[in-house]
Parts: structure tokens; sequence; C-alpha cells
């Protein structure tokens, strides 16, 4: 079978494309990504496609990028893509974010692909990952520590991702260019050997092809298709337990109950505590091993806390683990009575509503998401804000005023969970620590002429898992 039959079949059958797709394609001039625009130009009638395409240039390689910008705007051209450049200095960013060079250009690459293909409105980004690719990814992947999850490789399709040519060989892809007579460029860096995907494809593999099995490109992949079969099927099982088990904060950040947590098998422990950091982490990069043993350990021994990959950190809370940033949550928002206010994160609603004292009835209940403010007693502008250090009000029916800090320490608060609670305000100061108490000022008296109704509830996220 061609290239071009093979990719058509992939696709259409597994759903990659669809007719009528808009697709961004990754274009950085080396041979896999020019086979993949070519074929998907010549898909473009019979599949009534828009195909555009996006060359970034890292900045790593001055020559040979201006070499590589001045080829993918030829080629687009000549098969009439619009293209777009974008160039980033890769390095200053590693050192102003202190990452890796590597992992810097990966995550500012997927970056781009996500905001560019929003703004050009593509429903589909396409990447020329191929099988040889995926031989390497398994092999990595085995060779840092990962469980079954990794093994199954490169996904042909990640939400609008999707790798056309994931089954095709290098080799396949190099016929393909020779028939067609497409150029291309090589990037020297990709002969490096200290990257260590270049040592598994350059020093590795033809070793255990010599020496150990010919075939040991298609064992892999077979591995990685027979562990993906079989990962489905385990991967049901954990959304369930996940679903009943985990869930995401207003602020954000992911809470998993430890006493359901403790009556599942391991194997199932640690697909949940995998997913709990990739949903905080929101990267695509799974946690090594090590990590997610020793925040398992952590878990079963109820330690204090623990620091992880993406700048994380877990945190064991009685019967609870919270995972989440380093970063405090800081908000400012305007309140004003009578408007609704949608907050992302923390992820609230707030609704109020002015009237006569009269007409409504005051209740009084501990930590109750509806208070009833005494307005004439306030003073606008009003806004609702996160809590600051130094804060302090007058609970309602206390004489003296008290730290908002010892208020919510004194009703055992958890202090990584203090940032995601709101307090409104008005001109004055604190009138309501919401969701806990309000100041006494607030008070509505028998003699109140006028009332601020207020209530929030929280909105519902789904705790979803980048992978």
């Amino acid at each position: 079978m061609s290239l071009l039959k093979q990719v058509k079949h992939r696709v259409t059958t597994d759903g990659l494309l669809e007719s009528h797709d808009r697709i961004l394609t990754a274009l950085s001039g080396g041979p896999d990504s020019v086979a993949l625009l070519h074929i998907l130009t010549r898909l473009r009638r019979s599949l009534h496609l828009t195909v555009s395409a996006v060359y970034i240039n890292h900045q790593l390689r001055p020559r040979a990028a201006a070499r590589e910008e001045k080829f993918c705007a030829t080629l687009c051209r000549d098969l009439h893509v619009d293209l777009e450049i974008v160039r980033e200095d890769i390095p200053g960013r590693a050192r102003r974010l202190k990452t890796g060079v590597e992992e810097t250009a990966r995550n500012f690459r997927y970056q781009v692909f996500d905001e560019l293909a929003d703004r050009l409105n593509c429903n589909r980004i396409a990447l020329g990952h191929h099988a040889d690719d995926q031989v390497e990814t398994v092999l990595f992947r085995l060779f840092r520590g990962t469980g079954m999850t990794g093994l199954q490789g490169i996904p042909a399709r990640r939400g609008r991702i999707v790798r056309p040519l994931i089954d095709a060989t290098k080799e396949d892809i190099f016929a393909y260019l020779k028939k067609h007579k497409l150029g291309f460029c090589e990037d020297r860096s990709n002969r490096d050997l200290v990257y260590s995907r270049n040592f598994i494809r350059h020093k590795l593999l033809p070793q255990v092809r010599r020496h150990l099995n010919e075939q040991a490109d298609r064992a892999v992949l077979n591995l990685a298709a027979t562990i993906g079969d079989e990962n489905a099927y385990l991967k049901e099982k954990a959304d369930k337990a996940f679903a009943r088990t985990a869930r995401v904060t207003p602020g954000g950040k992911i809470e998993l109950d430890l006493r359901s947590f403790v009556g599942y098998d391991t194997w199932l422990r640690r697909r949940l505590l995998r997913r709990c950091i990739k949903a905080a982490w929101q990267s695509d990069l799974g946690p090594s091993r090590d990590v997610v043993d020793r925040l398992l350990a952590a878990c079963l021994t109820k330690a204090a806390g623990l620091s992880l990959p993406g700048k994380l950190r877990a945190t064991v809370i009685e019967n609870r683990l919270v995972v989440s940033g380093n970063r405090r949550l800081a908000f400012k928002h305007r309140f004003v009575p009578g408007e609704v206010l949608e907050m992302v994160c923390p992820a609230l609603r707030f609704r109020s509503a002015e009237g006569p004292r009269a007409k409504v009835r005051v209740m009084r209940k501990a930590r109750s998401p509806r208070v009833v403010l005494n307005l004439d007693e306030l003073t606008p502008p009003f806004c609702v804000r996160s809590i600051r250090p130094g804060d302090r009000f007058r609970p309602l029916g206390m004489d003296g005023r008290k730290k908002i800090g010892d208020y919510l320490t004194d009703r055992k608060v958890p202090s990584i969970l203090r940032d995601e609670i709101p307090v409104l305000c008005d001109a004055d100061g604190i009138v309501w620590l919401v969701g806990f108490e309000i100041d006494e000022r607030a008070r509505v008296l028998p003699t109140t002429r006028k009332v601020l109704s207020v209530e929030y509830v929280v909105i519902t996220r789904e705790v979803c898992e980048a992978v």
C-alpha cells in the first residue's frame, strides 16, 4: 500500500480527519513534516480540507533556521498553503523559566499550536510523528521509568492533535519524498548523541537489530499496541474510581479522598495518583514511577507534604490528598449588587439582590452559602477579593476584631485551601468571609430598613486528565 493510501485509510477509518476539517500542520522542513504537508494537500480536494502550516524558529541554529524558513515558505507557496512563521528565543526563555532547552522548546511549540489553531479556527493540528518515533518514544520511556500508559507510546489522536503518519516508517517517508521529488532540510542536531533520543536511534537500536532481533522495531510496536488494548480496559476501571474519589476545588487544586483510595489495589492507586499529578500539572508529561511511589508512600503514612514535578505540591490533610501549584491565588473583582458575578478561579458565582428589610427573611446559619446584610451600614463600592496578610474582621457576635488567619485556624481550615476563600468588602473593609461568617457591622437589626441578600455557588468543573 502506498503511503498516500495508507494515510487515507488511517485517517478515515479511525476518524483522525473528517470532511471540511481545518488543519494546522506543524512544518519544520524535515522529511516527516514535508511528506505530511504534501499528503494533506493531496487529500485536500477529496476531503474538502483547509490546510495551513506553521514553522517555529527556536533560534537555536540561526543559519540553519534561516534556510529552513526560506525552504518552508517556498514549499507552502508551491502547494498553495498559508504559512505562519513564529520566532522565539528558546535559550533565553529556558533561562527565564529555569527549565531545560528541550522541554522549553517542546512546551512552546504546543503552546503555539494551540494559540494559532484557535486564531485560525482550526479543529485539527497535524504532527508528523511516525512509527520510528513511536519505537524511540517507547524505549525512551521504558529506560526512564514508566508504567503501562507510557508504554503505549504516542497516541494517533489526542484532542484535536492528530498524527496521520503514525503507522509509516522512516523508510516509507523517504520513498514517498523520492517518488514525488520533494526536497527537505536536514537538522544536524538530529545526529548529536548528547540527546537521548538520538543515542537510541543511532547507537542503541542498530546494535539491538544486529545482535538481538532484526525485527526489534516491529516487536516494540506490537508491544505498544498490545498494552494499548489492555490499558483501555484498565483505564475504564480507573476512570470510574477517579470520578468517585477525586474532585477539583474552586481554585483548581486536585483533591483525592484517601478513605476510598486505601481500599484499592496498588495498580489502581498508582493510576489515580498519576492522574492527580497530570491534572494539576496540565501537561502530557507524566510523572516517573519513583515520583508516584513516593507520593503513594506519603498517602499511606499520611506524611505532611511532598514536592512534585511541575512546581507542584502534594499535601495530606487528614483523609484528603491535595495536589496544587506553589503559587497562591490572588484576585479582586468588582461586585455590583443586583448583578451576577461569575469568577473563573476560584470558580464561584455570586448573585445578590437589594430589598426592604420587611420582605426578607433573615436566617442565622453557620457557614451558609447565603447571607443577608444590613445595607444601611455598608458603603459602596463593593468588591470580592482574596484574603490578604493581616486581614481582620469582627465576626458576628464577637466583641473584638480577629485576624482572619486565626479565625480559620480555629475552624481547622487547612492553609493550603485558604487562598480559595474570598472576602466580600465594602469601602470600609470586610463584610463577609465568604462561606463562614459576616462582620458584626453588617448584622441586620430590627431598625434596619434596607438589606442586601448575597449567595454563592461553586461552579462544578470536571477533573480533566492531560494525556
